[in-house]
């Protein structure tokens, strides 16, 4: 159930990111903030044009920023991509070791073929980074209180503090 699963975010997923162009006012936006990252070398307060500052915190943009860096350059499927990883890492956090696997298989489903959770993952916004780290906030937490870890939960740290980073106050 894994293995499909995983073909299942391959095939609708990762197989049309880069298909389509920007079709909306927020995904340019993210877009030319780490294409100015790049260009520029500023990773903390990136300037587009001369005056304009990024208006959400950096952590997506220092993601497609770095990615498309690896890549070559800016691109649509670049831009998309944390959006689309986020949502296959936060669906396949579900099928953890759990005393009902096949409960968390329905989840991860219901998840990923719930319409506007998909749409998250299809676009460049910072929506599905923040849901994705909140919900592994939360899963560590829950884990940390059944008491399979000992001490700082540092899991649940680590998310909280990049869903900070990536919306602000709402993280």
């Amino acid at each position: 159930p894994l293995y499909l699963l995983c073909i299942l975010l391959l095939l609708t997923l990762f197989l049309f990111l880069g298909v389509a162009f920007f079709n909306a006012r927020g995904e340019p936006r993210a877009a030319i903030v780490a294409y100015s990252m790049l260009e520029h070398g500023n990773w903390i307060l990136p300037v587009n044009n001369g005056d304009e500052i990024a208006f959400k915190p950096p952590f997506l943009h220092w993601c497609i920023a770095a990615l498309s860096w690896l890549a070559g350059g800016v691109s649509e499927f670049t831009a998309r991509f944390p959006s689309a990883l986020s949502l296959s890492l936060m669906t396949l956090a579900y099928n953890g070791r759990r005393r009902r696997p096949e409960r968390a298989r329905r989840t991860a489903l219901l998840t990923l073929s719930n319409f506007e959770v998909h749409r998250a993952g299809m676009a460049c916004r910072v929506d599905m980074l923040l849901a994705a780290l909140m919900v592994g906030a939360l899963l560590a937490l829950f884990r940390w209180s059944e008491g399979h870890e000992r001490g700082v939960p540092w899991v649940a740290w680590l998310c909280l503090s990049g869903a900070a980073l990536t919306k602000g106050p709402v993280g």
